[in-house]
C-alpha cells in the first residue's frame, strides 16, 4: 500500500496530463480530508480550494481550511452552491471535523474565482 501511495504522490508532484502540481496537490489534499465529512455532501467536489496552517507551528498539527462547488450545477442554469468546512488534523485525536457551512447560489464571479487557476 505504501509503494502505491509514493508512486501516486510522485505522479502528482511532477503534474500529469499538464496539470500544475500545486493544483493536483490541492485536489489530493482535498480528496484526503473530504472522505471525513459526511455523505450528503458527496456532491461538493468541483474546484477545490484548501488551505492548511499548522498549529503552534508544529508541523505534524493543522487547521485545514477547505472549499468546493457542488458537481451538479456545472450543466445547469442554476447557480452553484459551495462548501466551506474547517478541522484539525492532530496525531493525538486524528481529524476531527469543526465547522461545515453551505453557501446556497454564489454569483457566477465567485464560481468562477473559485475555480481560476492555482498558478
Amino acid at each position: 500500500m505504501k509503494r502505491i501511495c509514493i508512486v501516486f504522490v510522485g505522479l502528482l508532484l511532477v503534474g500529469w496530463n499538464g496539470v500544475p502540481k500545486n493544483e493536483l496537490l490541492e485536489e489530493t489534499l482535498y480528496a484526503r480530508y473530504y472522505s471525513y465529512l459526511d455523505q450528503k455532501y458527496s456532491d461538493f467536489i468541483l474546484c477545490p480550494r484548501i488551505e492548511i496552517e499548522r498549529i503552534k507551528g508544529d508541523t505534524r498539527r493543522h487547521i485545514v481550511y477547505a472549499s468546493a462547488l457542488n458537481y451538479s450545477s456545472h450543466h445547469g442554469d442554476v447557480p452553484f452552491d459551495r462548501i466551506h468546512f474547517t478541522l484539525t488534523d492532530t496525531p493525538e485525536k486524528g481529524v476531527e471535523i469543526n465547522k461545515v457551512r453551505i453557501q446556497k447560489g454564489i454569483s457566477e464571479k465567485e464560481s468562477q474565482k473559485q475555480c481560476r487557476n492555482r498558478n
